[in-house]
């Protein structure tokens, strides 16, 4: 299935249902007026992902300067998109793991690789400390 849909206005108008359900399911839809693309549709969770990589980038090296304190804000944070900031920053700087981030989204880990992986997110294989693994375990078992 082709990640990127588009769209004519009309057919908008008159499919909105079925390009939003596509939507859902990962397919951007590109809404075009006269053979020009005019805007996009994204599914939610990939819209705050790309927000919040565009945060980290932006501001990465304060990222990488707060270091633990960073983990430590995010478990309080009501807003949605700064808790999107924070838990994709800490994982892009090499702070937690792919798991502890869908952990904190409250995602699926599956999920979020799959999302990670269609919108062009680096994966960091496997852990890289022993911190890391210390850090996932305990997070499993205090889970269960």
């Amino acid at each position: 299935m082709e990640l990127v849909q588009h769209i004519r206005k009309t057919d908008l108008a008159r499919n909105t249902s079925q390009v939003i359900r596509d939507v859902l399911r990962g397919r951007t839809a590109v809404v075009e007026s006269h053979g020009q693309a005019e805007v996009a549709i994204i599914d939610i969770i990939d819209y705050r992902i790309q927000r919040a990589l565009i945060s980290f980038f932006t501001q990465e090296q304060a990222m990488r300067d707060q270091g633990d304190r960073v983990y430590q804000v995010t478990m309080e944070i009501d807003d949605v998109q700064v808790l999107y900031n924070q838990a994709l920053g800490q994982y892009l700087a090499g702070l937690v793991s792919l798991s502890r981030t869908a952990e904190i989204l409250d995602l699926p880990v599956l999920d979020l690789r799959m999302r990670f992986t269609r919108l062009g997110i680096p994966l960091r294989q496997g852990v890289e400390s022993i911190d890391e693994i210390e850090e996932d375990v305990l997070n499993t078992l205090s889970r269960q």
